[in-house]
């Protein structure tokens, strides 16, 4: 599979699934105080006027997560979340860093994928990429999302270091997946 004439793209809704919750109540809440300050609320009443808000909050929280997606060319990748847009260069990804740990609300275990940059040379932090939840032991629950397999293969087939290449391996195999080399393509 020639993957550095045509763009390849991953969507990674499964990792960000409650992003778009707080962008929509911020908008229920604007179009309460839209509503209010026109009087429209009044003209509507309170009960059509909260049934407005209650549907404006899933019409923005739902989509959310359909927006959120990795796309490589072969000059760079460009990550998307909801609006935003930024493109890097390969030249200028150091690595994928996997970072285990817990949540602090739950203490349930927890990756946090986020990439290394070579444009921040006092952190090496890039932009957060996904958070997935693990089994006890950091491990997978069941297969784990095929998306995140799919990354790590778009990752790989460009040269990008993982830093545990273990566990991308492990969600590789789950999904009979063959394990990768950086920068090899992957068998069809």
């Amino acid at each position: 599979m020639d993957t550095t004439n045509r763009f390849r793209t991953v969507h990674l809704g499964s990792l960000w699934r409650f992003a778009g919750v707080g962008p929509g109540c911020l908008v229920g809440v604007l179009s309460a105080v839209v509503l209010g300050a026109s009087g429209a609320a009044d003209r509507l009443g309170v009960g059509t006027s909260l049934l407005i808000i209650a549907a404006v909050v899933p019409a923005v929280a739902l989509p959310a997560p359909l927006s959120f997606w990795v796309r490589a060319d072969s000059e760079g990748l460009t990550l998307s979340r909801a609006l935003l847009r930024r493109r890097f260069h390969w030249e200028d990804i150091a690595g994928l860093d996997m970072a285990f740990g817990e949540d602090p609300d739950s203490d349930a275990a927890r990756l946090t994928m986020r990439l290394r940059l070579t444009t921040t040379p006092a952190t090496g932090r890039g932009p957060l990429i996904g958070v997935l939840g693990l089994a006890p032991g950091h491990r997978l629950r069941g297969t784990g999302p095929r998306r995140l397999a799919d990354l790590f293969t778009l990752l790989a087939v460009n040269g990008v270091p993982l830093s545990d290449p273990g566990f991308a391996n492990r969600l590789l195999a789950a999904h009979g997946l063959h394990p990768l080399v950086p920068g090899q393509d992957p068998p069809d």
